[in-house]
């Protein structure tokens, strides 16, 4: 008989403090199972903690559905609305594969290590938005 994996059992998040952002760090597979269950814990510490930025640590991600996608893509939402940074670092290849190919790669601030994430979400542009060149700035 093939064993069983507990799906509650391939997926955690854990989630604190740095300064005045909030780090969220998953781990294990991203998918329908735990995409609604990493959102909720995600929004409601965000709600209630009103940080100056979100920086998610996905090094630890073994796998990303579309439905993990669209958590990220709802999450970087939420960051527009309250007009406060999301920045994702420690992006694995295969998950940063599938926002090259659908085109959300340029939609979020990705930084290759925690202290560059925390580095950006210090200066960085609320996601979606870019910083004005001085030609628009003065025009």
């Amino acid at each position: 008989m093939a064993d069983q994996i507990d799906p509650s059992e391939s997926f955690a998040v854990s989630l604190g403090l740095h300064e005045d952002f909030i780090v969220a760090r998953a781990s294990g597979d991203l998918d329908y199972h735990h995409a609604g269950l990493f959102h909720k814990q995600v929004k409601e510490a965000w709600e209630a903690a009103q940080p100056a930025a979100l920086i998610l640590d996905l090094s630890e991600i073994t796998f990303c559905d579309s439905m993990g996608v669209g958590v990220l893509v709802m999450l970087l939402n939420q960051s527009r609305e309250q007009d406060s940074p999301l920045v994702l670092t420690g992006v694995p290849p295969h998950l940063g594969r599938i926002l090259t190919i659908t085109g959300l790669r340029a939609a979020f601030l990705v930084e290759p290590t925690l202290d560059d994430a925390i580095e950006a979400a210090r200066k960085g542009p609320v996601p979606g938005q870019r910083p004005q060149s001085e030609d628009t700035a003065s025009a």
